[in-house]
């Protein structure tokens, strides 16, 4: 998934502003593959663990002091739309943990923070990221 200037974001109770991207990505952590006796090729394929990874961009005006801390868990969520009107706006929510934090500045002098967390599914069994229509 791939949401394009998010509206406000909110992390653990803190708002975070500037926010040009939120991508999700998960991936298969392991992977299950049976075959039978009929041929070469698989004939069951199971991803039994996987991860969510959410990547979240943000601009930076100036310093940047207040970095998110590293294993910091809590709420992540934000409200997007396709347009800049609220039409088929959806807001996204997860527990999420702070995995990961870098910073770059781009040749014209633009600089970004990239925070990079881990979905927490609520029971293991449930999908960790809820997208709703708002």
């Amino acid at each position: 998934m791939f949401f394009l200037n998010p509206g406000s974001v909110q992390f653990a109770g803190e708002s975070w502003g500037d926010v040009s991207s939120v991508t999700v990505d998960r991936q298969a952590t392991r992977v299950v593959e049976a075959w039978s006796d009929g041929g070469p090729h698989a004939t069951l394929i199971d991803a039994p663990e996987q991860r969510t990874t959410i990547k979240l961009v943000q601009s930076l005006a100036g310093d940047a002091v207040g970095t998110p801390t590293l294993a910091t868990q809590g709420e992540l969520r934000f409200e997007t739309a396709p347009t800049a009107s609220d039409a088929q706006a959806k807001r996204v929510r997860t527990q999420a943990v702070v995995v990961e934090v870098s910073h770059s500045v781009a040749r014209n002098g633009v600089a970004t923070r990239t925070v990079k967390l881990l979905a927490v599914s609520s029971d293991g069994a449930s999908d960790p990221l809820a997208v709703e229509s708002v």
